[in-house]
């Protein structure tokens, strides 16, 4: 899903953004509103009166995430900090994933009436603009990971895997390159099947949005089509992803075992930045 979730989308952006630490949390987080407005006029754009109803959208929903989400990022934030100390285990990973999984099932939850009422008001020009900006997306991603090799996907998953780690750790040293190489070598590739996965669900978006105007439902059928994508799993998948997910928290946490004591006072470095910079938001909301 991508126009209907656009503050979700914005909000992954700011999550993404606190990988490079310091003060961008706050400067990206102050800056949501525009930044989910432009957003979903990526895909459509909205007239006078669509733009009014999803500034209030969006406000209202920062609003809400402010209140409500930010205390238990920033209490997130210092539960990893602390995790990081040692070297935290698979499960430790796997249960701070959890937390942030949950996050984004409560702001979806949240988020989709709103939404809905916004795609209500779409003209049929609208739909069809929407439509043929995700397709032309989808061929672009279709290009870029049908359109490689297996072994080209697995070279750029670990440079994209070895990237993240720099940016907490500094540079990483030959052993780790090969901790990661190893890992990464065991994860399934999926790419095929996301595509699929992904086509079918914007069909199912396609036709609900054919009686957005006269569906009683249509809220409800949003929320669940946005909160169950699992829903076009071909069988077998799931448990791929699950197996790719664990291989995935016991490749992090070798990783974060092998750490020198410079790359250790790095990653402590930039994690605690982060915790200083959601209480601060949280501070700056009261």
């Amino acid at each position: 899903m991508r126009v209907c979730t656009g503050l979700r989308l914005a909000v992954t952006g700011l999550l993404a953004a606190t990988l490079l630490g310091g003060c961008v949390i706050r400067v990206v987080y102050n800056q949501l509103d525009w930044l989910a407005l432009w957003y979903v006029e990526d895909y459509f754009d909205l007239d006078a009166a669509q733009e009014v109803q999803a500034k209030a959208l969006i406000a209202r929903t920062l609003a809400w995430h402010r209140t409500n989400e930010l205390p238990k990022y920033a209490a997130l934030s210092k539960k990893v900090l602390a995790g990081i100390a040692a070297p935290p285990d698979p499960q430790f990973l796997a249960d701070r994933y959890a937390e942030i999984v949950d996050r984004w099932d409560a702001l979806l939850v949240r988020v989709c009436p709103d939404v809905a009422a916004l795609l209500q008001t779409l003209s049929d020009e609208q739909v069809e603009a929407l439509f043929a900006n995700l397709a032309e997306e989808n061929e672009e991603l279709a290009e870029d990971y049908s359109g490689s090799t297996a072994e080209e996907r697995r070279e750029k998953q670990n440079e994209a895997i070895s990237r993240g780690f720099r940016r907490f750790t500094g540079r990483l040293d030959d052993s780790q390159k090969a901790l990661i190489r190893r890992g990464g070598a065991g994860l399934h590739d999926l790419s095929a099947d996301w595509l699929r996965r992904r086509a079918a669900w914007q069909q199912q978006l396609r036709v609900l949005l054919v009686g957005r105007k006269s569906d009683p439902q249509f809220a409800e059928r949003l929320t669940n089509l946005v909160l169950n994508p699992n829903q076009f799993d071909t069988p077998g998948y799931r448990q791929l992803v699950v197996e790719n997910q664990q291989r995935s928290f016991t490749l992090v946490s070798e990783v974060l075992g092998s750490l020198s004591a410079a790359q250790a006072a790095h990653l402590q470095k930039n994690l605690t930045t982060y915790a200083r910079d959601f209480d601060a938001l949280v501070r700056a909301k009261d």
